[in-house]
């Protein structure tokens, strides 16, 4: 009986474990760029975890790119993400600078839990 309520704990813990402790969200990108004007940075993710969308930047087509509140380092990322909810989220962005073009960049918004640039957050 004990070996069962063990068990069952176990099992329990899995499926309630924090979000930002599980590898399995744990996402690999490179970052293309963060706009000052949207107060995000924008990144291409693996393909293996097609959660964005294609999106062109300066020309350029980029895959499976989402973009997440504030300002990341340009290169490869590591992050633990989750959707980005608009009543929580929305004080995450940045104050934005004042911009002379309108950017119009259709891309899903996420927020970052943990963010390495190295492997995997824990």
């Amino acid at each position: 009986m004990r070996k069962i309520v063990i068990l069952a704990f176990c099992v329990g813990l899995a499926f309630t474990s924090c979000e930002y402790n599980n590898l399995a969200n744990c996402y690999h990108g490179t970052v293309i760029t963060s706009i000052c004007c949207t107060g995000s940075t924008f990144i291409s993710l693996d393909s293996s975890t097609p959660i964005g969308k294609t999106t062109k930047f300066y020309g350029k087509d980029y895959l499976n790119v989402i973009q997440v509140p504030g300002y990341l380092n340009q290169g490869e990322v590591y992050m633990n993400l989750r959707e980005f909810n608009q009543d929580k989220d929305s004080n995450l962005f940045p104050i934005h600078c004042f911009c002379l073009v309108a950017v119009d960049i259709d891309a899903p918004v996420y927020v970052a839990l943990a963010v390495s640039y190295s492997s995997c957050p824990h």
